[in-house]
């Protein structure tokens, strides 16, 4: 009897240890992105800079047609967005366009996508544009765009690659 609860712990015992050693390799630091793939291209755009992906981005329910953007973040009383401008619009990079007054008028109409984040800080006052800097990471059929130069830090939105 005493060497059936023995091997009983035993099993237990060894349970235990390989729970616990799964734990540790799942906690390891190890590749940034998607399923620790490490990305193909990595591009830094400053704030103004283009951002032109070559195929449609899909988060949720936005896909972004494949053309060239400036990117900004914008706060409406709804929520937090990364927002993908036309080129033509004009915001000096670092600052605040008000959406109540007249160039924030003209600026809602060259807004062609909005793409809902979930910053852990405010980064603009509400009813706000203003420009961002993005460190983008393409890992083929996913692309993280990293917002950068605001008190956010390690914002990052993911998007599915449309091939």
């Amino acid at each position: 009897m005493r060497g059936i609860c023995r091997s009983g712990s035993g099993v237990a015992l060894g349970l235990v240890l390989v729970l616990a050693l799964t734990a540790f390799a799942a906690a390891a630091p190890g590749p940034k992105g998607p399923k620790g793939l490490k990305p193909a291209k990595v591009k830094i755009h400053e704030r103004g800079d283009l951002f032109c992906p070559s195929a449609a981005l899909v988060y949720g329910s936005v896909t972004v047609q494949p053309r060239c953007y400036v990117l900004a973040v914008t706060r409406e009383p709804g929520g937090t967005f990364l927002a993908f401008l036309s080129p033509e619009a004009k915001i000096p990079p670092g600052q605040l366009v008000r959406m109540n007054t007249p160039a924030g008028a003209k600026l809602r109409g060259r807004i062609f996508y909005l793409v809902p984040i979930q910053p852990s800080v405010v980064i603009v006052p509400v009813n706000t544009v203003m420009l961002i800097g993005i460190r983008v990471e393409d890992y083929g059929s996913r692309m993280s765009l990293t917002v950068i130069g605001t008190s956010a830090p390690n914002l990052t939105v993911i998007f599915n690659v449309r091939l």
